[in-house]
């Protein structure tokens, strides 16, 4: 992960109405040890506070983000720091199984170039009926110059990432979209406006408006969103 990928983070971790709502929409899915994949800033495991959670173990490869990680004073009952690289093809030798009762994977998947074997590699910390709670940017279609500057690889349908979790020997239990209005927002940036950075007013302005969006989204799940939420079963 570039120095780029880091100011990136910067920019965009003020959103923290966007990463509470975020939250609310996975936090029932999530006991035990968590563990979470590609922590970053810790901004959305921060956030892991819940009763039924026991352990919060962040978890990144990247030296700028491991150091960022170690410095922040988390206010979670137990938590640690993991350097854990999970595409590293000599992980299951590395790295004993079976360690967390959930995983958490926000906004990591799509920057992987092969998702099946990095899911294959989250089974292996998995315990055995343990879940693994994925969050993913949705729709191909609307893929454009933010996608490629943070690097992602693709966007994902609630059949294309169902296919690859059920490759990677998982059971889906659930999946739903979310953030239906953010389809048009990131339209418009990345495919009509070709934006090539995220700017700071953007992103506190749009958090403003969250309130009214999960206000409305909270009568039902959207039948599209920009992002996708799937949860899946060792």
């Amino acid at each position: 992960m570039s120095s780029d990928m880091f100011k990136t983070l910067s920019v965009i971790r003020g959103s923290s109405r966007y990463n509470a709502w975020l939250y609310s929409r996975i936090r029932r899915h999530l006991q035990g040890t968590v563990l979470d994949i590609g922590s970053g800033l810790g901004d959305i495991a921060q956030q892991f506070k819940e009763p039924c959670i026991d352990e919060v173990i962040f978890s990144d490869y990247d030296p700028l983000m491991l150091k960022a990680l170690r410095e922040r004073n988390f206010s979670l009952k137990k938590y640690s720091v993991l350097p854990l690289d999970i595409t590293d093809t000599d992980l299951l030798k590395r790295h004993s199984s079976g360690i967390a009762d959930t995983i958490t994977c926000v906004n990591v998947l799509e920057h992987i170039e092969q998702d099946i074997t990095a899911l294959k590699h989250m089974k292996h910390f998995l315990k055995k009926g343990g879940r693994v709670v994925i969050f993913v940017p949705a729709l191909q279609n609307i893929y454009g110059t933010l996608d490629r500057l943070v690097d992602h690889h693709r966007r994902y349908t609630k059949k294309t990432l169902g296919t690859v979790v059920q490759k990677a020997g998982f059971i889906v239990k659930d999946s739903y979209y979310m953030n239906m209005f953010g389809i048009l927002t990131w339209f418009l940036a990345g495919r009509i406006l070709k934006q090539k950075e995220f700017h700071k007013e953007a992103c506190h302005l749009l958090d403003k408006i969250v309130p009214t969006l999960r206000a409305l989204e909270s009568l039902g799940n959207p039948p599209l969103g920009q992002s996708l939420i799937m949860i899946a079963e060792k």
